[in-house]
């Protein structure tokens, strides 16, 4: 069998997936992820059509950071471009994977960890390993990257960061520093990426390629990447 130049990247994005749960006002917490429906069956379709042929249709409705998803500026700078204003240069990328596998729970990873070649123009992807908890309470503990690793995207002219996890920011950090810098930058940011193991040592393009959303902070994405 002949194997693919493409490795896929991306969670199944599908009704009622893992997804987000906001706190409210009032303390209470409200979950937000996929509803999927079918609108009109197969069935229904070709009752009304003459030739008898039907077509399912189905719609959703979905928060824009589910699933493999990536940020768009505005998510945290309110003067700063939307998703819509993304151009595909930004999101199809070189890319470089740093291998954090085997890290405790909330570690916090330096710069020591980052090649030693310059991270200018590239998708710079961090692989925890942490997509194999997925779906558990686990999955909230993840790794994150620490001040000196922002400052290095920073200075080097990184396009991209993206990690296998739910956030590019530490667990309960509420100040939320690694997206205020890197997104103040105009250094863009994608989550919840998985087997990115495949990707090491290798030479590729990332694409994580949203829908042309004005008004949207984040958006789902179909990441996947190119070997080359």
């Amino acid at each position: 069998m002949t194997s693919s130049r493409f490795v896929d990247l991306s969670q199944t994005f599908h009704d009622g997936m893992p997804g987000i749960r906001r706190k409210m006002p009032d303390g209470s917490f409200r979950d937000e992820t996929v509803r999927l429906s079918v609108v009109r069956t197969h069935a229904e379709s070709a009752a009304l059509n003459p030739a008898g042929v039907g077509f399912e249709t189905t719609e959703v409705s979905f928060p824009t950071a589910i699933a493999t998803y990536i940020d768009a500026p505005y998510c945290r700078w309110p003067e700063r471009r939307d998703i819509s204003k993304l151009s595909l240069d930004d999101v199809i990328l070189p890319g470089v994977v740093v291998d954090c596998r085997g890290k405790p729970d909330r570690t916090i990873v330096g710069s020591e960890a980052l090649p030693k070649q310059s991270l200018a123009g590239l998708a710079v992807l961090f692989n925890f390993g942490w997509d194999q908890f997925w779906g558990t309470e686990r999955y909230g503990a993840h790794p994150a990257i620490g001040p000196d690793v922002v400052d290095r995207l920073i200075s080097d002219g990184a396009k991209l960061y993206a990690v296998d996890a739910g956030s590019a920011d530490a667990p309960g950090d509420q100040k939320s520093p690694v997206h205020s810098r890197l997104l103040e930058r105009d250094i863009l940011i994608s989550e919840n990426l998985v087997g990115l193991d495949r990707l090491i040592g290798k030479r590729f393009r990332f694409f994580a390629v949203p829908i042309k959303a004005k008004g949207a902070t984040s958006m789902t994405v179909r990441a996947f990447a190119e070997l080359t």
